[in-house]
């Protein structure tokens, strides 16, 4: 690789980062209806059948995957208000309100729940165990998923 090509790739990269800035920038300001209509649908493959599939209509499936997108946008911005938060903190030694430090913890927690979850995507038969975890979890009271996934109702 000569100078000049490494100097073509490195240039490269900052463009690939204005792009998928854009891109972020774009879903931000889509409308989620638009999202879920757009999102890729799988073929349809005759040898599997899939029961949750068959049993849902497309109503209940465009509102569960809207409810999971605005649960993922309430954890990106419960995020960006726990870095405040933080950034806050540090710059004050030390000093938050107890709300603000009940918001830390409650969103610290979430961050640690969201790095569990993230282990077993890379063990094989993750779409089976990830589930299965969330439904032993709600059998014995542990609250696997981030508080965004919850109803109000569930949570009282």
């Amino acid at each position: 690789m000569t100078h000049k090509d490494i100097k073509k790739s490195s240039e490269l990269l900052p463009e690939k980062q204005q792009l998928e800035e854009e891109i972020i920038e774009q879903l931000e300001k889509a409308e989620l209806a638009h999202i879920v209509e757009t999102l890729p649908v799988p073929v349809n493959n005759p040898g599997v059948q899939s029961d949750f599939v068959s049993t849902l209509d497309k109503h209940q499936v465009y509102d569960r995957i809207e409810k999971i997108f605005l649960a993922i946008k309430n954890e990106k911005r419960e995020t960006r208000e726990l870095a405040l938060l933080l950034k806050k903190y540090a710059v004050q030694s030390g000093n938050l309100s107890r709300d603000e430090m009940k918001i830390v913890k409650e969103q610290f927690i979430d961050l640690l729940k969201i790095a569990g979850l993230s282990i077993p995507l890379i063990i094989p038969f993750s779409p089976v165990i990830i589930p299965l975890m969330i439904k032993l979890g709600q059998k014995v009271g542990i609250r696997i998923l981030p508080t965004s996934f919850y109803d109000d109702k569930e949570s009282e």
